[in-house]
């Protein structure tokens, strides 16, 4: 319990959670234009095929859904065959059984939970220290509402963090984990605005403290939402939650 877990942004949702020498990316590898945040600089690619700082020992990805500003299966493809890796966790779609990718993780059997409805809320413990547990949850706004989305709840030591990517929390309460106590939630902003006014979200959240994520750098931000966020983070009553924000490459916190 006393060792920190520390989390790195790479870009938009794209983090490194380093935890007793272990280092798990989630949605990290992307790259795809034709969406309104932050893309993976090309230099930084080249950086993680290289196993550049800080991307030197990568042993797990993670993915929340397909979306082009959190995975690009090709992408992946390319990294692994750069790079080994003691697992993967990714939606399985179409464009993943098309890209090749889903072929070869089985054919260097790399162990892959691939999710669905049937992998829902199963827990996976990866090693001593860190469980790993994907659940099932509708995207924001109707129009993706058929998109295959999931939300990470992890244990590091006995530290559960939710990380919630693009979930829909006008329609998820959470209801599971309800009474889990959690050290940290992960939240776009949209979710922590929606959070400040304490309308829309009818569920719960034992947690510690908000990190805000998901933000467009300044050079992207062309939705303003990091004004919208700043603003946000003055209003937040002083007795709630701690909160942090990530919006900066390579930024870290420890939890």
């Amino acid at each position: 319990m006393g060792e920190k877990l520390r989390v790195t942004l790479i870009a938009n949702a794209g983090l490194l959670l380093e935890y007793q020498g272990i280092t798990l990316m989630m949605d990290g590898i992307y790259g795809k234009e034709g969406h309104p945040f932050s893309n993976l600089k090309p230099e930084v690619w080249q950086r993680m095929l290289a196993g550049e700082p800080p991307f030197e020992k990568i042993d797990y990805l993670l993915f929340s859904h397909a979306h082009p500003d959190h995975f690009s299966p090709e992408m992946t493809l390319e990294f692994l065959r750069r790079r080994s890796v003691k697992g993967v966790f990714l939606p399985y779609t179409r464009t993943v059984r098309e890209s090749g990718l889903a072929d070869y993780l089985r054919e260097r059997r790399i162990p892959c939970v691939p999710l669905s409805e049937q992998t829902d809320h199963a827990a996976y413990r990866i090693e001593p220290e860190i469980t790993v547990r994907a659940f099932k949850t509708k995207h924001l706004d109707k129009k993706y509402e058929h998109v295959r989305h999931f939300c990470y709840l992890i244990s590091f030591g006995g530290k559960n963090v939710l990380f919630t990517a693009d979930v829909d929390y006008t329609t998820e309460d959470f209801d599971t984990i309800r009474n889990l106590p959690l050290r940290a939630v992960f939240v776009n902003p949209l979710f922590f605005s929606v959070l400040r006014w304490g309308r829309y979200f009818h569920g719960q959240l034992n947690t510690q403290c908000y990190c805000i994520y998901h933000v467009p750098f300044s050079e992207d931000d062309s939705l303003r939402m990091r004004p919208v966020l700043a603003h946000n983070m003055v209003e937040w009553p002083p007795e709630k939650q701690e909160t942090l924000v990530l919006c900066d490459a390579f930024q870290h916190i420890d939890l």
